[in-house]
């Protein structure tokens, strides 16, 4: 009976060991970035691509901290010509669920900043202005003469939502799936008032595990 109870005790712990070391200590992601944004006003939403990554530091089992920094791109919002980039810097906290062997979901909530630079493109034709110091000006009215405006503006936003992690291998995941509620606080200058935005964010990509506890 005794040797039973022995034998019992070190499965366990075996058990518990492989367990533990299915939860690594870091993690880093790496992937595409969608994001649908959305004003409360007249401004129209838009899509935006691009790309960012994650590193995660994992407490325990279920706990892990998250810091996660990514860019998207616009070049055309509603046939304006305004060419837009968003760089987001979020920290939070990530709840994983680490219940099976090949599945890992993840809950998430993030708070940081987001910096978003502008600029659009004007063209215009010259047109003769007279002569300074003897010398006639002479200006090809053919000629078009281009110049870009831009603007740039850094503001609070955050994230919330989840994901689905896939184990392909002992250090590898693939996520074909990470959707956040995205919420921005630019200020919108056709509406002094407006400045939050009600977004959309979708990642996926390559997870890569490191370290095991």
């Amino acid at each position: 009976m005794k040797k039973c109870f022995a034998v019992f005790a070190v499965v366990l712990l075996f058990s518990m060991v492989a367990a533990a070391q299915d939860t690594p200590r870091m993690e880093t992601f790496l992937g595409y970035t969608y994001v649908r944004a959305s004003s409360a006003t007249d401004v129209p939403s838009f899509s935006a691509n691009g790309g960012g990554g994650q590193f995660v530091y994992n407490f325990n089992k279920w706990i892990g901290a998250v810091a996660d920094v990514g860019a998207v791109h616009n070049g055309n919002i509603d046939g304006f010509n305004l060419d837009t980039t968003f760089v987001n810097f979020l920290f939070g906290p990530r709840v994983s669920i680490r219940k099976w062997s090949l599945f890992t979901p993840y809950a998430q909530v993030f708070w940081g900043g987001v910096h978003a630079a502008g600029s659009t493109r004007f063209d215009a034709i010259p047109v003769p202005f007279g002569a300074v110091a003897g010398d006639t000006i002479v200006v090809d009215p053919n000629q078009v003469i281009t110049a870009r405006v831009t603007a740039s503006e850094t503001a609070f936003a955050m994230t919330a939502g989840g994901g689905l992690d896939i184990k392909i291998n002992k250090h590898l995941q693939f996520r074909p799936i990470g959707l956040d509620y995205y919420m921005t606080r630019l200020q919108n200058l056709r509406a002094p008032r407006d400045n939050n935005q009600n977004n959309l964010r979708y990642t996926a990509g390559f997870n890569f595990t490191f370290g095991a506890q």
